[in-house]
């Protein structure tokens, strides 16, 4: 056991600076777990604050790490005023069934054309006008909603404190880019930034201030000194660097400026992959920051860049606390803590926040691990999973016009394009070909690190255009075009839908008959379109690990049902990993849409085998 010799308080603040610590801090972000640790449906405790923080209580008393990071359940992390996009939560015992995982019903919030609103009224003016347009609420009874959502924040910290459980957040606020995607949905806001960025940019810049000052009121209001800043969608997994360079980076700049000169800490919360992006963080001052990565960006090259610079929070997978051994989360944090922890500025947390199914042993494992492990050196550096490249990326000949407009994105050219080419008496099918022929280039681009996922996006939006504009010539050619049926869906428990939709469009791009049966999808379901369709693929796509049981239950019935022979099946989305993949009994795993949708191919080509 460590000899412990500075409070709780004290050690995270040490890490923080960057100075020596008696220990680690050691804390999963746990909020959605502890009700369904204890029998309390996730219905329940949105219903009744008080029985989700006497969760939290349990829960930190049971396991004994440092912090929690919120006092009670969800309502408290609605952001202050106008923190963030003001989204429509999807609540357990009302949209969604008793004990699933709440979810965001994201859709579009304003239009393209109220950016110029934004830029006259900025951020809090404009939803001061346009709020009640897109609720049944109006916006005075947001702000109480609000109000009384952040009093209770305070009431229950202090319940918390006094019995043992110190609280570190002060509030949650989007990122500018973060708001703005939300606010539109990632497909349409990627849209805006290649066809209207000036626009962009501007309500951006009329939107920073307030979105900074809304966040530093509510830390006063509530006493505590912590920002905990949403990044996601301005990652290298989404973007190239000089849209990060344009649209993400001056405006977190200016936040952790604000937020610094107020004596509040950024958390700089960063879900999905970073990695090309954390060069930049040595630009923010040095042992003021946190970087607090979600177990996709790879956290021992984020030491070897910002090791001595930034305190570094991550990064136990959600797949392993939900999936994995008690012993096989020990080792990962030994591995964390010798690696990462090495000479401090490190915290031994979940990556991003602990999965609503954790397994309680493992939350045990990693604690009891961060409390009693001191760590030594050596190399600890793993090979993060990633899909193998059977071969090397190829340079697809574009011969057409319409194949090099839609390699380069190049919408308006397109369109001029496909509906000259109709003019003069072009066979629909070959324009079709000439499309495939360009997607065919942009997946060859995403995988070979050229392009990235607002690419896809892009190509797939030029794609469904043109598509539309020949559907009734294609017809009666429709049966020539398949290679096949796919059952595509995001199974039970989820309704995230942005990559199942890339990958229908390029399952479509192939060749194939897709079969998309949308979110949210019973594995029944899934198997009942297999039977209905005699597809030979069933692909399943997810981004919360609840989905994991759903996927496992389809493989399950196909078998059951003598239907898995001969059948195909693919899963991908954020926290699957080989070892879900081998969990839910699947052929194939990937994180590359273009990839799968070849080995799918293949499949095919080699009759099924």
């Amino acid at each position: 056991m460590i000899n412990e010799t500075m409070t709780k308080q004290e050690r995270l603040q040490a890490a923080i600076s960057l100075e020596p610590v008696d220990r680690n801090p050691v804390f999963p972000i746990l909020i959605t777990t502890a009700p369904r640790l204890y029998g309390i449906t996730q219905a329940e405790a949105w219903l009744d604050h008080s029985v989700a923080r006497e969760a939290l209580i349990r829960c930190f008393e049971e396991f004994g790490y440092d912090y929690g990071s919120k006092p009670n359940y969800y309502y408290p992390m609605l952001p202050g005023k106008l923190c963030g996009a003001p989204v429509r939560n999807l609540i357990p015992g009302k949209q969604l069934e008793e004990d699933a995982l709440y979810q965001i019903d994201e859709r579009v919030l304003f239009a393209r054309e109220d950016y110029d609103k934004i830029v006259a009224l900025g951020w809090n003016g404009f939803w001061g006008e346009h709020y009640g347009k897109i609720s049944k609420k109006t916006l005075e009874e947001f702000k109480i909603m609000q109000s009384i959502s952040n009093q209770l924040y305070v009431d229950d910290t202090k319940i918390c404190e006094e019995r043992g459980m110190p609280i570190f957040l002060g509030v949650a606020v989007d990122s500018v880019l973060m708001a703005f995607s939300l606010c539109r949905t990632l497909t349409e806001f990627t849209r805006d930034l290649y066809e209207v960025p000036d626009k962009v940019e501007t309500a951006m810049e009329a939107s920073c201030d307030d979105l900074i000052s809304n966040a530093i009121q509510v830390c006063k209001n509530n006493g505590k000194d912590v920002a905990f800043i949403v990044l996601e969608r301005g990652s290298g997994f989404y973007y190239r660097l000089p849209l990060f360079e344009r649209f993400e980076w001056p405006f977190l700049q200016r936040y952790v400026e604000a937020f610094l000169s107020e004596g509040i800490t950024p958390w700089l919360h960063f879900d999905t992959d970073w990695g090309i992006n954390l060069p930049y963080l040595k630009e923010l001052p040095r042992a003021k920051c946190v970087c607090d990565l979600d177990g996709t960006t790879d956290i021992f090259k984020a030491k070897e860049i910002l090791g001595g610079h930034m305190c570094i929070s991550g990064d136990v997978p959600a797949s392993l606390l939900t999936l994995g051994k008690p012993e096989e989360v020990v080792d990962y944090c030994k591995r964390l803590i010798d690696g990462v922890g090495q000479d401090g500025g490190f915290m031994l947390t979940s990556g991003c926040e602990c999965p609503i199914d954790a397994r309680p042993e493992n939350i045990r494992a990693m604690v009891e691990t961060g409390k009693t492990y001191r760590g030594k050196k050596r190399d600890v550096r793993i090979k993060r999973p990633e899909p193998l490249k059977e071969k090397a990326v190829e340079e697809i000949e574009l011969t057409g016009e319409i194949a090099q407009a839609v390699a380069r994105l190049q919408y308006k050219d397109v369109m001029g394009l496909v509906e000259k080419a109709t003019g003069e008496g072009m066979g629909p099918l070959a324009i079709l070909n000439e499309c495939r022929a360009g997607m065919d280039q942009v997946g060859e681009l995403y995988s070979s690190g050229d392009y990235f996922l607002s690419e896809l996006i892009m190509s797939a939006n030029i794609f469904k255009k043109v598509v539309g504009i020949l559907e009734p010539l294609l017809i009666k050619d429709q049966q020539d075009l398949s290679l096949g049926a796919v059952v595509l869906s995001t199974p039970k428990g989820d309704i995230h839908d942005i990559g199942k939709d890339i990958v229908a469009t390029l399952f479509k791009v192939s060749g194939f008959e897709v079969m998309d049966l949308g979110v949210d999808v019973a594995p029944e379901a899934i198997v009942d379109a297999v039977t209905e369709s005699g597809a030979k693929i069933i692909a399943m796509s997810a981004l919360i690990t609840p989905t994991f049981e759903s996927m496992k239950r389809a493989v399950e019935l196909l078998e059951e049902r003598q239907m898995r022979k001969g059948r195909y099946v693919i899963i991908g989305g954020g926290p699957t990993t080989p070892t879900v993949r081998d969990y839910v009994r699947a052929d194939a795993w990937t994180l590359d849409p273009k990839e799968g949708v070849n080995w799918c191919k293949r499949f095919l080509e080699d009759g099924g085998e």
